[in-house]
This record gives C-alpha cells, structure tokens and sequence, in this order.
C-alpha cells in the first residue's frame, strides 16, 4: 500500500513539474507597471474603445474573469480584443505562478504588466485614486480616453457589447 501512495506522489510531482517546465519554456509578454507604461498604453490605444481588467492569484472571481476573457477570445476567430492585463500581486515570489496563469489562459497573445516588488499602493493609486485594491476591477475605457471602473465579476454581455459589438 505504501508503494502504491508513493507511486502517485511521485507522478504527481512529476506532473507539476513538467507544468512548471512548459510555463518557464514559452514565451510571456508582459512588463513590470509603470505610470510611464501605463500613459504609453492610454495614448496607444485612443480612439478605440478598450478594457484593463486587474487580478491576482488570490482572487478566485479573477479566475473566471480570465477564462470568460479567453473563451470569447477563441469565438473571435483570429481578431483580438482589446484587453490589457494587470497583475495586482506585487511581490516577486509568484512569478512564475502569475507566468502559469499567462500562459494556462493564452494571455500572452494580450499587453500585460504585473506590480512590481512592494508597489502595490503606489500602481493602485497611478491607476485610479479611488480604487482600494478590491478584485476582481476592470475599466472601461471609451475612445475618447474616459475611465469607468467596475468592481467586482464581468457579466459576459457587458464584455461583447464593449469590445465584440462596438
């Protein structure tokens, strides 16, 4: 019996790890949060409407924000939605968890930034003063620059009419 218990650690293990391998292999685009970054973004992407959603890896609601987000990516059959990612953990012992998270919901195909090391509060408050850190929080963003932040799960209708219907 005691084999049979360690037989499926080990393949468990072997399982994480080869995960963690595939995660550490592909390719990643996303950059550390910056008010710079963050203005670059703003002034690229005027004149069309967009949407920034924020998450973390202790958020569970974000998750599903997430794989909502790469499900109507797959129905747009090659055209992109405008959407930015932002990581709100800042601290650098996740990083390769938030690079799993990247690449399990194909969010590399997206602009993504993450907080750096110990800026939590000053990211938080170069994106919007008012907001307090509460996840999941998504702005969207019109084509004339204007920011209206939303707290709380994404309804799947909101997302379409914002950047599929538009």
């Amino acid at each position: 019996m005691k084999k049979f218990i360690n037989f499926f650690v080990a393949l468990g293990l072997l399982v994480m790890c080869c995960g963690m391998s595939q995660a550490k292999n592909q390719p990643v685009n996303y950059q550390v949060f910056s008010k710079s970054a963050f203005e670059a973004v703003k002034h690229q992407q005027l004149g069309k409407p967009w949407l920034m959603v924020l998450w973390s890896l202790d958020c569970p609601a974000c998750f599903k924000e997430l794989k909502l987000i790469q499900t109507l990516q797959l129905e747009q059959h090659g055209k992109a939605l405008n959407v930015i990612f932002i990581n709100a953990d800042d601290t650098d012992e996740v990083n390769l968890e938030r690079k799993q998270v990247l690449v399990s919901y194909e969010m590399s195909k997206f602009t993504n930034f993450y907080f750096a090391d110990g800026q939590g509060d000053l990211s938080r408050y170069q994106i919007d003063p008012q907001w307090y850190g509460e996840l999941p929080r998504s702005y969207f963003v019109d084509e004339q620059g204007k920011f209206h932040g939303k707290s709380g799960l994404l309804d799947e209708k909101l997302i379409k009419k914002w950047l599929v219907e538009k």
